[in-house]
């Protein structure tokens, strides 16, 4: 059975896609292939934007199945059905619903279903957040008004820091993190142009200073996060028919 993994915030332009397929890499290497050839790790998009899925094609090789399940509500409730080890889930974001008002906080749109559905599904979800003190209110909406109701496990992870800002800045968003209860990686994902030119994922970066320290931001917040290299499932009929989610 896979773990499914959700890379969630309710702000846009966090790093969702970016940490979605870099998790992923990572999981894949390490994990390694399956004795068909085929990998233990899927990375799936179920942003409607597609940005994971645009990054995806401009790899070279993909050392992860990629799956668009944004247009396929239903099927996402066979995610864990699918022969992975663990599929890493980009997410969307989507429109502030106040709880307090008796609504849905993730509203009744596609947005809301897609993330509902999946919320069944998780295992856990990775919360990225940028040192800025205007992903804060929408990192604790995220948490509060949906991961904590529903008991998923979850991690903040820093992402896209500028090192030459100063390391004020990642200790300012740890501390709103820790004050608040909420458990936050030790890692911190540096902005590297490396990541942003989107052309490789960072088990494909060259072995130079700057890539090998990119790369390394990711392999640390994997083993941080706890990531193992479970068997997958035994691929039966059932979950090869599920597979058609990613068609």
């Amino acid at each position: 059975m896979a773990k499914v993994h959700l890379v969630m915030n309710r702000k846009g332009g966090v790093g969702k896609s970016l940490i979605s397929l870099n998790m992923g890499a990572v999981c894949a290497d390490v994990r390694g292939s399956r004795p068909d050839g085929g990998p233990f790790v899927a990375v799936a998009s179920a942003d409607p934007q597609g940005t994971s899925l645009w990054r995806a094609a401009r790899l070279a090789e993909l050392p992860f199945d990629i799956l668009d399940i944004s247009g396929d509500v239903e099927n996402i409730a066979h995610l864990k059905a699918l022969p992975y080890a663990h599929i890493f889930v980009d997410t969307p974001g989507w429109a502030e619903i106040n709880p307090a008002t008796g609504l849905d906080p993730l509203g009744t749109d596609t947005y809301g279903r897609i993330l509902r559905a999946l919320l069944a599904q998780a295992d856990d979800v990775i919360v990225p957040m940028l040192t800025e003190p205007d992903c804060y209110e929408p990192t604790w909406q995220t948490i509060e008004w949906v991961l904590k109701p529903l008991g998923v496990p979850f991690q903040i992870v820093i992402n896209n820091w500028p090192p030459a800002e100063g390391q004020a800045y990642v200790d300012g968003t740890r501390g709103w993190c820790e004050r608040h209860g909420y458990p936050v990686a030790q890692t911190v994902i540096r902005r590297y142009r490396v990541h942003t030119n989107a052309t490789k994922v960072v088990t494909q970066y060259n072995a130079n200073r700057v890539e090998l320290q990119a790369r390394e931001d990711f392999y640390r917040f994997a083993l941080e996060h706890g990531l193992r290299g479970v068997e997958a499932a035994v691929p039966t009929q059932a979950a090869t028919d599920a597979k058609a989610v990613g068609a």
